[in-house]
C-alpha cells in the first residue's frame, strides 16, 4: 500500500473505534437516559473527542507532534466538523423526517470526511 492509503486505513480504523464509542454513548443517552437527539449527539461526540485526539496523534498521523498548538487546532477543527454534523442531523430529521438513529449515520459521515481533511491539512501537518 502507498503511504497515503495506509494513513486513510489507519484513520478509518481509528474512526471505527471512535464511532463505536460515540454512537454507543449517543444511543445510551438517547434511549436509556431519554435526552434529546441533539444533546445525546453532543455528549457522544464529547466522550469520543478524547479518543479521537489520542488515536489521531499516536496512531493515524505518524509524524504528529503532540503540542498545545495541535490541541487547539484539533479542538477548533472538531467544533467546525461537529457544527456540520449537528446541521446534518437536524436537516435529515426535519426535511426528510428520518428518525434520529438513522439521521445520525448521515451526520457522522459528514463529520468524518470533514474532520479527516481538517486533521490532515491543518492539525497534524
Amino acid at each position: 500500500m502507498k503511504p497515503a492509503s495506509d494513513e486513510i486505513l489507519r484513520y478509518a480504523t481509528a474512526g471505527v473505534i471512535n464511532t463505536l464509542v460515540g454512537y454507543g454513548v449517543f444511543l445510551l443517552a438517547l434511549r436509556w437516559i431519554g435526552l434529546s437527539p441533539e444533546l445525546s449527539n453532543a455528549i457522544g461526540y464529547g466522550v469520543g473527542l478524547y479518543v479521537a485526539f489520542t488515536l489521531n496523534c499516536l496512531f493515524v498521523f505518524k509524524n504528529a507532534q503532540l503540542s498545545l498548538g495541535a490541541g487547539i487546532r484539533f479542538a477548533i477543527g472538531f467544533v467546525f466538523a461537529f457544527a456540520l454534523n449537528q446541521a446534518m442531523l437536524f436537516y435529515m430529521m426535519s426535511v426528510f423526517k428520518i428518525i434520529p438513529e438513522v439521521a445520525q449515520i448521515f451526520a457522522m459521515a459528514t463529520y468524518t470526511l470533514i474532520f479527516y481533511l481538517i486533521n490532515k491539512y491543518l492539525v497534524w501537518n
